[in-house]
C-alpha cells in the first residue's frame, strides 16, 4: 500500500506557487465601468506573494481571463503571468518548466473546475472556502479566509511556517529590516 503524504510534507516540498486570479486573488466578481473591467486584489496577498519570493519561491499567476488589472498587478509584484490559459493543467506543467522545478514542488491555489488540471498535478492543491464544492474537495489544504480576502496570504505563511523560514521574516520585520 502507497504511503499517504501529509500536507506538512507536501508544504516542505515547495519552491514555487502559481495562483489563479479570479476567485483566489480576487473575490471572484466581474465589475465593469463602461469598457473597463475593475478588478480589486487584496494587500494582504499582495505581502503574502512578497513573502514567498523573500522566502526564495518563485511565483505566477495564471488565469484564463487576463485584463490591464491583472497584468498592472503581476508587474507591481514582479511575478510571472500567463493570461488567457483555458488548459491550466498544461500551462502549470509550462510554468514549472519555466521554474526549473518539478510540479511536486510547486503548489497551485484555484477555485473553480478550469483549476482543476492544475491542482491534480500540483505538489500541493490548495483552495479557498468559496470555492466551488468540486474544488475544495480535491484540495490538500483549504484557506479559512475566502478569495480575494487574504487566502493567498494564509497559504504562504502556513507553508513558510512549516519550513522553519516564517519567523525569520517575522523577526526582520520586527527589527525594521523588511524590504
Amino acid at each position: 500500500m502507497a504511503r499517504v503524504i501529509t500536507v506538512a510534507e507536501r508544504m516542505m516540498n515547495l519552491r514555487a506557487l502559481v495562483c489563479d486570479v479570479d476567485g483566489v486573488l480576487t473575490d471572484g466578481r466581474l465589475n465593469y465601468f463602461g469598457d473597463e473591467e475593475i478588478k480589486s486584489f487584496s494587500v494582504h496577498d499582495g505581502f503574502g506573494v512578497n513573502l514567498a519570493k523573500q522566502a526564495g519561491w518563485q511565483v505566477a499567476f495564471l488565469t484564463a481571463r487576463g485584463g490591464t488589472a491583472v497584468e498592472r498587478r503581476a508587474r507591481e509584484l514582479g511575478v510571472h503571468l500567463q493570461t488567457g490559459q483555458r488548459k491550466k493543467g498544461d500551462a502549470f506543467l509550462a510554468i514549472c518548466t519555466q521554474f526549473q522545478l518539478a510540479p511536486e514542488q510547486v503548489a497551485y491555489i484555484g477555485d473553480d473546475w478550469l483549476d482543476l488540471p492544475a491542482m491534480q498535478l500540483a505538489g500541493l492543491a490548495a483552495s479557498v472556502p468559496n470555492a466551488m464544492p468540486a474544488v475544495r474537495q480535491r484540495a490538500h489544504w483549504l484557506a479559512s479566509l475566502d478569495g480575494g480576502e487574504g487566502a493567498v496570504r494564509e497559504f504562504v505563511e502556513a507553508a513558510l511556517r512549516i519550513q522553519g523560514k516564517l519567523d525569520g521574516l517575522l523577526a526582520a520585520y520586527l527589527k525594521g529590516e523588511g524590504p
